[in-house]
């Protein structure tokens, strides 16, 4: 027997007395040894050699965030308590929001009184350009009106006036002669006076319209009096003073309607922010988490940015394991991780390696996952990490199974639910296992709790399942 065998008999022989001392319970079989023996077993498979255990790190959540109100405010809900499940905008709590929708009630009357600050505004611009329109109206006709005066009667309205006062001159001729000549009968008693006395009215009626046409002709002849030119003047003067008070009406309204458009998109704005601040009275779940902390009650005030929450996401975990610079090209990302918390063995995912060392330590932390389904392991306890440093597979046990009562080691085998002495050959120790070199095959099933007991033959009942 060599020195590693020695020293390995003696891991052995603790291994099994720790392990005879546990093994007693009232499953196991007494009396002839034709009674069943109540053994634990595992089925043999291949394993990574190499393995080394000589980093520790602290379980973390995936994803944590700590969760806290926008606003201030009393809390009315607390919906979730520590422990709990929630879902992505899962509402966790709410404060009371009688203020912000005072806010929100108020911001919307200042919109409806912008808009009608807007209306009225709008409707003078209105009346200002039918002013507008009527004063530049005016101007056209002033204007008109003082060209025509100043430029006088046309040729044709000369022509025209001469022509009548011919026509008045010879129809007063004419009134002339008939009316003497009536008048002369009139004497004689040859008409009566009705008629004498419509033929002088004939006469007066000539003149009267001799002298019209006379009078129509001499102001043609002599144009607008300085007063109708100085009065055309200043009515243009005026019709252009009334456009320019309702362009500067106009202009005073547009400037307005500018003011009013600005209170009222502020009004917009302001209503807005009371909307969304009355929004944040509820604190809804950023990520599908567990509440991992709870630090308010309903009733209590709290401050914008105060912690409320804390959440973690722990369907999968994730350590970050100090490993020395020196071994850090060893480390890929997606190699295979073993973990080990209290015996218990999960394989993690390398997922991140960190790019700069730790100034303190010198370490270069590398960010393992670990699944979590069962949210058996939680945040805070601290594991060890294995990491296999070569390809090599082979058969491990526990120490425990291997039993060094003689010369040679062996282990019981299950064949047909009996004890099979097998013997087998031992090689180096990778952790709490041993490996053996020869004599078992892949898929044996091997007693590992209660082997010390057994013999050739002995029946034997499997107990709590089998760890494979």
């Amino acid at each position: 027997m060599n020195k590693r065998w020695v020293f390995i008999s003696i891991a052995v022989l603790l291994a099994i007395s720790t392990s005879a001392c546990s093994s007693q319970s009232p499953g196991k079989a007494k009396g002839t040894g034709t009674e069943a023996h109540m053994v634990k077993a595992i089925v043999v498979n291949k394993e990574p050699l190499s393995v080394i255990y000589n980093l520790s790190g602290t379980l973390q959540p995936y994803d944590e965030t700590t969760v806290s109100f926008e606003v201030p405010g009393r809390v009315l809900e607390a919906n979730v308590n520590i422990g709990d499940s929630v879902t992505k905008g899962q509402v966790l709590t709410k404060l009371d929001p009688s203020n912000y929708l005072l806010q929100v009630e108020q911001s919307s009357k200042a919109v409806l009184e912008a808009q009608a600050g807007m209306s009225n505004v709008a409707a003078t611009i209105q009346s200002a350009d039918a002013a507008l329109k009527s004063a530049n109206a005016q101007i056209e006709a002033a204007q008109a009106n003082s060209n025509k005066i100043k430029k006088g009667a046309r040729e044709q309205e000369k022509a025209q006036a001469k022509t009548k006062v011919e026509r008045a001159q010879a129809i007063h001729n004419k009134a002339q002669v008939d009316a003497k000549r009536i008048e002369q009968l009139y004497e004689q008693g040859a008409v009566t006076k009705a008629d004498y006395e419509a033929s002088q009215v004939s006469l007066t009626n000539a003149m009267k319209d001799l002298e019209d046409a006379h009078e129509a002709l001499s102001l043609l002849l002599e144009g607008a009096t300085q007063e109708e030119r100085e009065s055309a003047t200043a009515n243009v003067k005026q019709a252009q003073s009334s456009r320019d008070s309702a362009l500067a009406s106009k202009e005073q309204a547009t400037a307005s309607l500018e003011q009013s458009s600005a209170i009222y998109q502020q009004a917009l704005v302001s209503k807005k922010q009371a909307e969304l601040s009355l929004s944040k009275t509820s604190l809804k779940a950023p990520i599908s988490s567990i509440v991992l902390e709870k630090t308010v009650s309903v009733g209590q005030l709290v401050s914008s940015g105060q912690p409320v929450y804390r959440l973690g996401q722990i369907d999968k975990l994730k350590v970050l394991l100090p490993v020395p610079d020196s071994e850090i090209t060893a480390w890929k990302k997606g190699q295979t991780v073993t973990i080990n918390l209290y015996n218990e063995i999960r394989k993690g995912t390398v997922n991140k390696i960190y790019p700069a060392a730790n100034a303190n330590t010198g370490t270069i932390n590398v960010e393992v996952l670990i699944p979590n389904e069962d949210h058996k392991w939680m945040p805070g306890q601290v594991v060890k990490a294995a990491r296999q440093s070569s390809s090599n597979e082979g058969i491990l046990l526990p120490a425990e199974a291997i039993i060094s009562s003689g010369d040679k080691p062996f282990v019981y085998k299950e064949v047909n639910q009996k004890a099979t002495k097998t013997v087998v050959e031992v090689g180096k120790m990778f952790g709490s296992k041993l490996q053996i070199t020869k004599g078992l095959n892949v898929g044996d099933r091997i007693v590992t709790s209660g082997a010390e007991l057994l013999f050739e033959g002995a029946p034997l009942q499997i107990v709590q399942g089998e760890a494979k």
